[in-house]
């Protein structure tokens, strides 16, 4: 709410407090505290009513530590039932009688932030010499509304600090409970809905910009039984209304973040005869055609490559470390079109990607039997020899299905993973089911290494993807890493020129800014200095003749002479 919405309402409310309710605003302890076998009972019933204890308005989550912010959580008629004092500070929110049992009915504690949210079913705070009673004039109160599954009030959570905080933290007070009272929300409606496919549908104002959120619930057709919107404003944004009796993939002005429940997701058995888009050929000008450049037989593995993704096959892409395999996985997709906002890129070696594969694995499922404006859902799975036992299990079900059957998705999904490891290395190593290593390696492509591709293409590549300003290489120094055979290959690569560039003068690569493991012995150094060399380490150093000395190994004598013996000049004397 803005403020002078707030404000015109706490008018209304101190009004009531004086000439309805009859209060004084002097009264020194005007809170009345229930007894405890009450308060017992009323904790009961809250937990009963949202299925025990509830992480979202947990103290550890909403405060951080060292606090200086009480935390209140209410029950329907306002009544504390849980609280929490900053360290050092109990005996003064006490006394003010921000403790379990205390009552903020506007009809006995005056205007409040509690009550206030009760009434408005809103997100606001009360500053100061806004609560009726003078005694909570040092107090800045931000309540939040607690919502169930049905859109019924069963509480509030507050915030309560001084009110002498910045403007800024009162903003940030608002904003924390905000969250949690959707999170809070959005956990019940997925539990009273646990049965059916949940999800979020999104949408916003061309006008103003505002984000539009609902929660809804389907049955096993797909189709919208209950929807919940998380907005308590009169707004009625027509893309959100009317959405029972429904089928999820007719929503076609929302962006809709579905998760299934414990249940199979529902498919839509519809044949998919349409033949396989693939183009002619790949463009030189598409990352796909660039990387074709490099040779090694990448024009071949990419021709097989791309036909397989065309017809929805799961490809694993591997090989040594650092060749490629995410670059070139991107680039099928990229080449025939698949890249949109549903694809998803996961690392199985990432912690916590368990839980994030087997959401992505549900959303891909089902986007695959109800598309979205014809979107072919993606993904692609970084890290395959990582999976922990637990997403292997998960992964493994998705693959396992019936061949026959992936003829019957609206919208086959194109899948592809990506391994660091040659493929016999996998097949003896056995941190990999065979059940579904197999499953993985339906169809296997296998990255050459560096060392096996047109070295002058890889590098112009690799340039081209990681540096956004030129860069020029001097003769000597495109040699040097030409004849470097990059056991790390491309990633190495990378990280080389990234050296130079910072060690030099981040415009010219020359051999003097190379690492020394690309260079010659410094023996077989030492029987030649050509001309280049010299000029070489001047013009990484911009003519610091003692810096370029320190590159050469030479003393500064030494490197005056050969500068005198060249006929060098600094080029502002040329």
């Amino acid at each position: 709410m803005d403020r002078s919405s707030v404000e015109k309402l706490i008018r209304s409310s101190r009004d009531r407090s004086r000439s309805l309710h009859n209060l004084s605003s002097c009264t020194r302890s005007p809170i009345l505290r229930l007894q405890a076998d009450e308060i017992n009972h009323r904790n009961e019933k809250f937990l009963d009513q949202i299925g025990g204890a509830a992480s979202e308005v947990d103290r550890s989550v909403l405060l951080p530590s060292r606090s200086r912010y009480s935390l209140l959580i209410t029950d329907a008629e306002g009544i504390v039932i849980e609280s929490y004092a900053p360290e050092g500070m109990e005996a003064e929110f006490q006394r003010n009688g921000l403790v379990r049992g205390s009552v903020w009915d506007e009809r006995v504690a005056g205007t409040n932030g509690i009550s206030m949210s009760m009434q408005t079913g809103r997100v606001l705070t009360v500053l100061g010499d806004e609560h009726f009673y003078t005694c909570f004039h040092g107090f800045s109160c931000s309540s939040a509304p607690l919502m169930d599954a049905e859109n019924n009030l069963i509480g509030t959570i507050t915030l309560v600090g001084s009110v002498r905080r910045r403007q800024e933290e009162h903003a940030l007070c608002e904003q924390v409970i905000r969250r949690a009272s959707r999170q809070f929300q959005t956990r019940l409606f997925r539990t009273f809905h646990s049965d059916k496919l949940t999800g979020r549908a999104l949408s916003q104002d061309p006008v103003s910009r505002r984000l539009f959120e609902t929660l809804v619930a389907c049955d096993d057709a797909g189709v919208v039984v209950s929807y919940l919107p998380l907005w308590r404003d009169s707004a009625r944004p027509s893309a959100h209304q009317d959405l029972v009796g429904r089928h999820v993939s007719d929503l076609k002005d929302l962006n809709i973040t579905l998760r299934g429940p414990v249940a199979v997701p529902p498919r839509r058995r519809v044949m998919h005869s349409d033949l396989p888009r693939i183009p002619d050929r790949i463009e030189k000008e598409t990352t796909l055609g660039r990387l074709i450049k490099e040779g090694g037989r990448l024009p071949i593995l990419a021709e097989r490559a791309r036909k397989l993704v065309a017809h929805r096959v799961p490809v694993l892409i591997c090989g040594a470390p650092g060749v490629g395999t995410e670059g070139f996985a991107k680039a099928l997709l990229e080449e025939q079109g698949l890249i949109s906002p549903v694809g998803v890129t996961l690392d199985a070696a990432r912690n916590g990607a368990e839980a994030d594969l087997s959401e992505a694995l549900t959303s891909v499922g089902f986007l695959s039997d109800y598309p979205v404006d014809n979107v072919v859902p993606t993904l692609i799975l970084r890290n395959i020899e990582s999976l922990s036992a637990e997403a292997q299990l998960v992964l493994e079900r998705f693959l396992d299905v019936d061949p026959s059957m992936s003829g019957m998705k609206a919208r086959p999904p194109a899948v592809l993973f990506t391994a660091g490891r040659a493929w016999s290395e996998l097949e003896r190593d056995d941190s990999i089911p065979r059940s579904l290593l197999y499953l993985l390696g339906q169809a296997v492509v296998e990255l050459p290494p560096v060392a096996q591709r047109e070295c002058d293409a890889v590098l112009d590549n690799v340039i081209a993807e990681s540096f956004t300003d030129p860069i020029e290489i001097a003769d000597s120094a495109r040699d040097v890493l030409m004849g470097y055979p990059w056991p790390g290959n491309r990633r190495e690569m990378h990280a080389v020129l990234r050296e130079a560039l910072i060690c030099g003068n981040g415009r010219r690569i020359n051999v003097t800014d190379l690492p020394a493991r690309l260079l010659p012995s410094r023996q077989d150094a030492a029987k030649e200095r050509p001309r280049a060399s010299l000029k070489d380490a001047l013009d990484s150093t911009n003519w610091n003749v003692s810096k370029a000395a320190r590159l050469l190994g030479k003393s500064r004598a030494t490197v005056n002479r050969w500068i005198a013996s060249e006929g060098l000049q600094r080029p502002e004397q040329r």
